[in-house]
């Protein structure tokens, strides 16, 4: 037993008692965070979802379970397809009716009875949304979990019954856009392409959780997620999360269209333009930190960001407004490091940092400076004039001269 500090309540000395309860993931091993409102136990490990069976002796519920409760435990996601519905009922059976009487034996058995019916319709038939909801609190937080469900919701849970009989009513383009995500994204690409999806649940889950936050910084306007540092750091790759993206928000969209979800509020194209070049500048400060020293690296971005400024980025009116921010970021870098004679090696760095292929980089460069030469980019002057050498080269005399003093 794990004792409780005495307390005193009504007069009344009580000491509570707990037995703590050490539970292990059925699939792993791992340890079960217990979700006592929910009845459920969820792996910190893999994200399984285990049923946790309630009694007084393992919860100290019985504030919500057995004779003496006054309150049920409710769960907040009862009303979406799939989930679990209304309050819990104890599957032991009471021994007095809500007025206080005794109940009989064999009301009490018909209690325990029911009870035990009831529980079987608490169990979730869309186990892995919880999962997910688990998943994005591990790596966002709880605040940012509780801003996603909509998308999360979308993205693991089946439509309702009435939602499922419209679906088989509609054109075959919107019934595809309806399928559940949560299957297309775990089986994409078949046995010939199983690059597309990760290896493990846990895999899935994060790549589906990576994608819902991208979306949602977006759509819901939630704090903006570095997709680069993430996808590193849990081993997902640009396809896995371009295809997971794709998927959800397709799902979305056609919900929204259906009457099914609240349409997204998204953030203007000005102020989503400019927070991807701040997300974009710092992948590539991230990246080329590798490859230069503190003082370098620092005189870089300042010839980047004045570029940049130069070209009226980040802007819906600049001139570049029609090419992606991350790809003007990546063409602006490298011809900087071009110019700068240091381009050798960091064409794949600077690529990788905004997310864009090297080719592509060097294609659409060579584009812009065709554009310039024949006068249809002016603007180009900023980037392909001489400007940034003679500024580096005055900051490497102007630091030598003081050395030499």
């Amino acid at each position: 037993m794990l004792k409780i500090e005495s307390f005193i309540w009504g007069g009344e000395t009580y000491t509570l008692e707990l037995r703590k309860m050490i539970t292990k993931c059925d699939e792993c091993s791992g340890n079960l965070t217990i979700d006592l409102t929910r009845g459920e136990g969820i792996c910190d490990v893999c994200s399984l979802v285990h049923p946790i069976l309630h009694d007084d002796a393992d919860t100290n519920s019985g504030s919500s379970l057995g004779e003496g409760r006054h309150n049920e435990a409710v769960n907040m996601e009862a009303g979406h397809g799939g989930a679990k519905m209304g309050g819990k009922m104890n599957p032991f059976g009471d021994k007095f009716d809500g007025r206080g009487n005794r109940l009989t034996t064999k009301q009490r058995r018909l209690a325990a009875r029911i009870g035990k019916l009831d529980r079987s319709s608490q169990r979730d038939t869309d186990p892995m949304y919880a999962q997910l909801m688990a998943t994005l609190r591990n790596m966002f937080g709880a605040d940012m979990a509780k801003a996603v469900e909509p998308l999360a919701r979308a993205a693991a849970r089946k439509l309702t019954r009435s939602q499922e009989a419209t679906r088989k009513t509609l054109s075959p383009g919107e019934r595809r856009r309806l399928k559940c995500p949560k299957t297309a994204i775990c089986r994409a690409g078949g046995k010939e392409h199983p690059e597309l999806r990760g290896k493990t649940d846990k895999d899935k889950l994060q790549i589906m959780a990576l994608a819902i936050a991208s979306i949602a910084a977006r759509w819901f306007r939630t704090v903006r997620v570095n997709e680069k540092q993430l996808m590193d750091t849990y081993g997902i790759t640009a396809k896995q999360l371009k295809n997971a993206k794709k998927t959800i928000m397709q799902h979305y969209q056609e919900r929204v269209r259906q009457g099914w979800a609240a349409p997204p509020q998204q953030l203007s194209l000005a102020a989503a333009r400019e927070d991807e070049l701040d997300k974009v500048a710092e992948n590539l400060s991230d990246g080329l930190s590798k490859r230069f020293d503190d003082d370098d690296l620092g005189a870089i971005m300042d010839a980047f960001f004045t570029v940049m400024s130069n070209l009226g980025e980040p802007s819906v009116d600049a001139p570049t407004a029609n090419v992606p921010i991350s790809m003007v970021a990546g063409c602006v870098m490298y011809n900087l490091l071009r110019q700068l004679g240091l381009q050798n090696g960091n064409l794949s760095t600077v690529a990788k940092a905004v997310q864009r292929s090297g080719a592509g980089i060097k294609s659409r460069l060579e584009e812009m400076r065709e554009r310039y030469e024949s006068g249809d980019f002016p603007e180009g002057t900023e980037l392909f004039s001489d400007a940034v050498d003679e500024a580096v080269e005055s900051d490497g005399n102007t630091e030598e001269e003081a050395a030499d003093e």
